[in-house]
């Protein structure tokens, strides 16, 4: 029987390996079988597929199309060995051979550690016939998928991608968008995120027969905080579509998915709060200077002054929830945690100007400046649709 992969050779992840079942989808959208978080990758850009005892590749209109030894394609045979890119990362298609006996996972396993490039403990210990039998087993204790019969998780354990990562690497990073679930099969990663000062502050530490990532996928937003390897390890990544597709058939598979979700977002509110810190909001589009205006609503410790006085400022963050706002002007040491603002953001074209209530949360002096803490509150839902749309990266011109 013969297996068939796509190595990645350089990239994000470039000690992954991923098993080509049917057909199956490239791009650097969430939708994608094989996701790939690189700018030069289109959201949809390529895809690959089995035809007539041939595996195809072709373009799917992207910017940068697919390259082999630097002449753009729109449609190619495969052959064992070929190396080609997609954007800017590279890729390689690789045959091998697996007898009809053996364990999905366990083919994939070995064909990953010897063609991955990299000296690893953690790969010798799973060149062993036990090291085969305990990922088969800490896959399948992974608690998410327990309620799948055999059928089910050999199919999973055919199309699931599979990545290396050493001590100190970061796997996800927060506001990055969500693409996938990862699964640890062996090894150790940290959960973090960071304070407004940029200082990281750890949410969790997550071994083996654990899942993280499920935050986006049923949030849509995202991701909500940073994913780091505390050691070697190896997971594996299972795409949001074929997670949906489960969810779907499986509503137990839903179930622990949210239980899990509920109970990490508690748990991280209350580690922030007991600590004292406010999250450090991150996205590319979070640290583009915005013009605000604004006004002060009346209060027994503002002056007269303060209260007629409309404001100007810029943006140093923003996020759906609330902002950091730098201001200049008269009475500046009179702003104090819990004033009301009425608030004005212009945003680029084509979403405009939103308008928003906003509580200070924390007042930062400068030697010229102030810099606002706010919270957002009684925004309208169509200005907040913008923001959203603003920050997540859509505009209204989008399908």
């Amino acid at each position: 029987m013969r297996r068939f992969y796509l190595g990645l050779e350089k990239g994000l992840f470039e000690k992954s390996i991923y098993p080509l079942e049917g057909s199956m989808t490239i791009g650097r959208s969430a939708e994608n079988d094989i996701g790939l978080a690189d700018r030069t990758v289109s959201r949809s850009h390529a895809r690959v597929s089995f035809q007539r005892d041939v595996w195809m590749i072709e373009d799917l209109g992207s910017a940068n199309g697919i390259l082999f030894g630097g002449e753009r394609v729109v449609k190619r045979a495969l052959e064992a060995g070929d190396s080609f890119q997609i954007g800017e990362v590279s890729l390689r298609f690789i045959e091998d051979e697996a007898s009809e006996e053996a364990e999905l996972l366990s083919e994939t396993m070995r064909t990953f550690g010897r063609i991955i490039k990299y000296q690893s403990t953690l790969l010798e210990r799973y060149r062993s016939k036990l090291g085969f039998m305990r990922l088969k087993e800490s896959f399948l204790s992974t608690p998410v998928f327990k309620s799948l019969g055999d059928r089910e998780l050999r199919e999973l354990s055919s199309i699931a991608n599979l990545h290396l990562f050493n001590s100190g690497e970061v796997i996800i990073r927060k506001g990055d968008p969500g693409r996938s679930v990862f699964i640890i099969l062996d090894g150790q990663v940290r959960v973090f995120t960071e304070d407004y000062y940029g200082k990281e502050f750890e949410l969790a530490t997550l071994a083996d027969n654990s899942f993280f990532g499920e935050m986006s996928l049923l949030t849509g937003e995202p991701r909500s905080s940073s994913v780091k390897a505390v050691k070697d390890s190896l997971l594996s990544e299972i795409s949001y579509s074929i997670m949906r597709r489960l969810m779907l058939r499986y509503p137990e598979v839903k179930n622990v998915m949210l239980e899990y979700f509920h109970e990490r977002v508690q748990d991280s509110k209350k580690k922030q709060a007991v600590a004292g810190i406010e999250e450090r909001r991150r996205h590319p589009r979070l640290s583009e200077r915005l013009l605000v205006r604004f006004t002060v609503s009346p209060a027994p410790t503002l002056p007269e002054a303060m209260i007629s006085h409309t404001y100007k400022g810029t943006s140093a963050d923003i996020s759906i929830s609330g902002m950091q706002l730098v201001v200049m002007g008269p009475a500046m040491e009179a702003f104090c945690s819990g004033c009301e603002l009425h608030l004005a953001i212009e945003l680029p074209i084509p979403w405009g100007k939103v308008h928003t209530l906003g509580a200070i949360r924390r007042v930062i002096p400068g030697e010229h400046t102030v810099h606002l803490g706010i919270n957002f509150f009684n925004i309208p839902t169509q200005d907040e649709n913008k923001l959203r749309e603003f920050i997540y990266g859509k505009s209204h011109l989008e399908e």
